[in-house]
């Protein structure tokens, strides 16, 4: 198939075959959807699970192997409605779960429903709404994160404008988020590449722009969190829509 990105301020969806990871960390949750047939997920320390569907958290090792399957890949901020619905419905006591989609629908319109990110008409399963907020300063501190246009944030320059220590603040983050303050830096980080280079459509030059050292930095880092380099899914994309 052709391959679909779409980037929203909280959530981003990707159509497309991937192939092989290695093991790698989000920085948010990831819901794989197996369009056309089963794929295999592992997590560190786990055995392979072969499924049609698997929710992640975020944080977790794992591996995927699409298995030339078409996926579709959403990825829910974790300070997102979607993402702590997700998280409260789903993974409280586990760090994934699998099969919970409902793929008996026609293709077309489920591609559909996924680029839209339409969680009543994906997941089989009633969700209850997460009404609970984060610390206020998780959440600020989060906020400034994702509305930076250019380089990252320094971890010392958002603990003074908060008013939290270094250490107060990674202690808040992971409680909340269940991510580090330092792993979220740099999936900010690829957020902002991704949204530069929708505009530059140049990875180096992007990267530059993104505060890493060059195109080797951000494609080491991008295949820590994504498990592949950024050439592999920005090479053959049919569509690349960037929504604000």
């Amino acid at each position: 198939m052709n391959s679909i990105l779409h980037i929203r301020p909280q959530q981003a969806v990707y159509l497309g075959n991937f192939g092989l990871t290695t093991e790698h960390r989000h920085g948010a949750l990831v819901l794989l959807l197996g369009l056309s047939g089963h794929f295999n997920v592992q997590l560190r320390g786990q055995t392979m699970v072969r499924c049609r569907s698997a929710l992640i958290d975020a944080g977790t090792a794992h591996i995927v192997d699409c298995q030339s399957e078409d996926m579709a890949t959403l990825y829910f901020e974790v300070n997102s409605l979607q993402g702590r619905t997700l998280r409260a419905n789903f993974l409280r006591n586990d760090a994934a779960v699998f099969d919970i989609a409902n793929l008996d629908q026609c293709r077309k319109g489920f591609e559909q429903r996924a680029l839209n990110a339409d969680l009543a008409a994906l997941i089989r399963y009633s969700l209850k709404a997460d009404i609970n907020s984060y610390d206020r300063r998780v959440a600020s501190c989060i906020q400034l994160m994702q509305q930076k246009d250019e380089y990252p944030w320094r971890q010392d320059e958002l603990s003074a404008r908060i008013g939290l220590s270094n250490s107060r603040l990674n202690h808040l983050f992971k409680q909340h988020t269940g991510i580090s303050f330092r792993h979220f830096s740099l999936w900010s980080r690829l957020a902002i590449f991704m949204r530069d280079v929708h505009n530059t459509r140049n990875i180096t030059h992007s990267a530059l722009n993104s505060g890493f050292s060059d195109s080797a930095h951000l494609s080491n880092s991008y295949k820590k969190i994504f498990g592949i380099r950024p050439s592999a899914i920005l090479s053959g994309l049919k569509e690349f829509h960037l929504y604000s």
